[in-house]
């Protein structure tokens, strides 16, 4: 588990107390955010680091939060509009790289 992950989503979170069910509610959100964040934005980078400044960590801890206070299907309504954003950029990412390994092969 990335400890800064763990701390910015606390912080988001507002807890400024350590017990063992939070922590593991914590752990919980995160393990089950990573994945959706990742399918969802269609990243294709492997082990991307959610925990650095982005907007795909922005919306990563508004998940969080909004999973906290179990509003998990609010969030997807509220920030429709931030998430398709990000997975333009995936998007434009992968074929960006697809179209370099593509005139990788033709200089060849």
């Amino acid at each position: 588990m990335n400890q800064e992950l763990f701390e910015q989503v606390k912080r988001k979170l507002a807890i400024t107390w350590d017990d063992i069910d939070t922590t593991t509610r914590i752990n919980d959100i995160i393990n089950s955010a990573i994945p959706d964040m990742i399918h969802i934005f269609g990243i294709t980078e492997p082990n991307f680091d959610f925990s650095q400044p982005s907007l795909e960590n922005t919306l990563f801890l508004s998940r969080c939060l909004y999973e906290w206070n179990n509003l998990l299907n609010v969030f997807y309504d509220e920030y429709s509009k931030q998430i398709q954003i990000v997975r333009d950029m995936w998007l434009v990412k992968e074929v960006k790289a697809d179209e370099g390994s593509k005139d990788a092969e033709i200089k060849i």
